[in-house]
């Protein structure tokens, strides 16, 4: 069994872990660290919008999901679940919780991942969202995304 609810401080290490697991792929391909990697949790537990997969089993969180509300627009600034866990639908339950959040006050949701990511790429495609820009920022080749929700 399991259950999607708010995140709390008390979720970091947990959130780290499953960041530096997830993303640690992708270092040699992108040639540094991405950005989930060295994101600071803690603040995004306290200001952000964060939302965790939890089995409840044992209280064990299996992925994560935070939100960013930048300008007035909301952004999906993170989201992974456990390698262990992939593709068994726990990041699509996340996604479709956050969307659900957004879509009671917006009418879009953006995102951005890497273009080497290319599974998230699919990913992203596959669920609705559809590319609008592509851009290199802090030495990240970056693709843009947005839905309607």
């Amino acid at each position: 069994m399991f259950k999607i609810r708010k995140g709390t401080p008390f979720d970091q290490f947990q959130i780290e872990k499953i960041a530096s697991k997830a993303y640690k792929k992708y270092v040699d391909l992108i040639g540094k660290k991405p950005a989930p990697m060295v994101a600071d949790f803690l603040k995004h537990l306290k200001e952000d919008y964060v939302l965790v997969i939890e089995d409840t089993d044992n209280n064990w969180i299996m992925g994560y999901a935070i939100l960013v509300l930048r300008k007035n627009e909301y952004w999906l600034e993170n989201i992974a679940v456990h390698p262990s866990k992939t593709k068994q639908g726990f990041g699509t339950q996340l996604l479709k919780e956050v969307e659900d959040f957004v879509s009671d006050s917006a009418s879009t949701i953006q995102l951005y991942t890497n273009v080497k990511m290319f599974e998230n790429i699919e990913w992203y495609k596959r669920i609705g969202y559809s590319e609008f820009k592509r851009k290199t920022v802090n030495g990240f080749e970056r693709i843009y995304f947005i839905k309607e929700l």
